[in-house]
């Protein structure tokens, strides 16, 4: 029997056996002995002890055990063979779904985001694969191989490796204290100690090790071969037998820096798809992003191309919105703190949530999320006159195309900025004056602030 392979979204729910709302989209149905693994491998944790709650959460469906997904995309890989690709969904509208290309749409907007903010994505698989229509395991697993095809294609470490051997004549030292406790029958052969230069080291043995994994992994056929080539090419090399202490001893000299990129694809493969252990009954293969993360990386790195002389800080700390005494309260971390040439500040929060169109003239913004804005301004852009803020929500083709400033109180403007993902060039203009709409990328509205607004206290 085919192991079952679910492609579901984000948010969706998944049920054990026969679903109540057996007609609903965001539903889907595991067998009773993938559901368990399921619960078993979500009440554990991950190779970094870190608690796998917030991938999702044990609910009920009428009568039935449920699990409801969270934010968190990617796959996991249960023990029965049963795989669950888990997609975005946010910059899309309900129902966008049954489109015949809404999956690989998917799959291409979440592999465009990882190539541009994760390393280990940036090394694509040749053009003639159609990544956007494989499963995602098989396209990550493929990355992994394109990236150590490309390291070993450029030389693979060697180093002075201590070799003792018992050979018919003399090659570097003689080891004395075992020679003399040669038998007699062997006398004529000699016990020597030599340094030969050799490609066993904890770098490749790693690097031999994941591609011989990637190689047991996948179902590819093309891939597999890869997997085998590349086995092939690296002969010489023993695969690990200690994991954690190859990683830690690895070391490579100026000489090797190219296989620095390996230690991620490594990690990607040892770790994140190794064997999960939840609990004493089952392990599962998992490999999740988080997407608010992804999303902010990704527009932070798409306004560092674009600007470069611009000073862009993720997740900035050390600051707060009080102090009691001597001690810090009500601390703040916005998304992007961005100083532009001129010193003016400009503080900006990526939202992984869909606008509601149909909710203007805010879109269902949460008052929380404007509050918190607020925040940031009264301490970050306390000696500005004009205070830039911006919500950045992923693009919906519903929303209008120019979108009004919310009129703060002390001349704030809070600017509601929507991003293309589809577009492989993305654009962004975040500042204090007029941007049209830019047709390869972001759709950015912003006016001047007024600095005093009628009927504002």
């Amino acid at each position: 029997m085919t192991p079952a392979h679910l492609q579901v979204r984000e948010h969706d729910t998944l049920v054990r056996g026969a679903a109540s709302r057996t007609g609903d989209r965001n539903v889907h149905t595991l067998t009773p002995a993938a559901f368990g693994h399921l619960q078993v491998f979500l009440s554990g944790r991950d190779v970094q002890g870190d608690a796998l709650n917030p991938v999702a959460t044990f609910t009920r469906l009428g009568q039935t055990d449920a699990v409801k997904l969270s934010q968190w995309v990617g796959l996991i890989r249960l023990p029965d063979g049963t795989v669950i690709e888990i997609l975005p969904k946010t910059h899309e509208r309900p129902g966008a779904r049954q489109d015949a290309g809404s999956l690989p749409r998917s799959r291409s907007v979440l592999l465009r985001m990882l190539a541009a903010t994760d390393e280990r994505f940036r090394v694509a698989p040749p053009a003639e694969l159609d990544t956007a229509r494989m499963p995602l395991l098989e396209v990550v697993l493929r990355y992994a191989l394109e990236g150590f095809r490309a390291g070993v294609r450029r030389g693979v470490p060697h180093t002075y490796v201590g070799v003792q051997e018992e050979r018919g004549s003399l090659r570097g030292r003689l080891d004395l204290p075992r020679q003399v406790r040669q038998p007699a029958h062997r006398a004529h052969l000699l016990h020597v100690t030599f340094d030969e230069f050799l490609p066993d080291r904890p770098e490749t043995r790693l690097v031999r090790l994941a591609v011989e994994r990637v190689g047991s992994l996948s179902g590819a056929p093309a891939t597999k071969r890869l997997a085998r080539e590349l086995t092939h090419a690296l002969d010489a090399v023993p695969p690990s037998r200690d994991v954690r202490s190859d990683f830690a001893a690895w070391r490579l000299e100026r000489g090797h820096a190219h296989f620095e990129a390996l230690r991620p694809l490594c990690e990607l493969i040892l770790h994140e798809l190794n064997p999960l252990v939840g609990g004493q009954q089952a392990t599962a293969h998992a490999l999740l992003f988080d997407m608010n993360r992804v999303y902010e990386a990704y527009v932070a790195q798409r306004l560092r191309t674009q600007h470069p002389d611009w000073q862009i800080e993720t997740q900035a700390t050390g600051h707060a919105l009080g102090q009691v005494g001597t001690q810090r309260a009500f601390h703040l971390r916005p998304d992007l703190l961005i100083t532009l040439p001129s010193g003016e500040v400009i503080v900006a929060d990526t939202k992984w949530k869909r606008l509601n169109a149909k909710r203007a003239p805010t879109f269902d913004i949460q008052n929380a999320d404007a509050y918190q804005m607020l925040a940031y301004s009264e301490v970050f852009q306390a000696a500005q006159s004009e205070r830039t803020l911006h919500l950045l929500y992923p693009h919906l083709s519903d929303l209008p195309a120019h979108i009004p400033p919310i009129h703060l109180a002390g001349g704030r403007a809070l600017h509601i900025t929507t991003v293309h993902l589809d577009t492989p060039e993305s654009h962004i203009e975040l500042g204090n004056r007029w941007s049209e709409l830019e047709p390869d990328g972001f759709t950015t509205v912003s006016w001047s602030a007024p600095r005093k607004l009628d009927g504002m206290k």
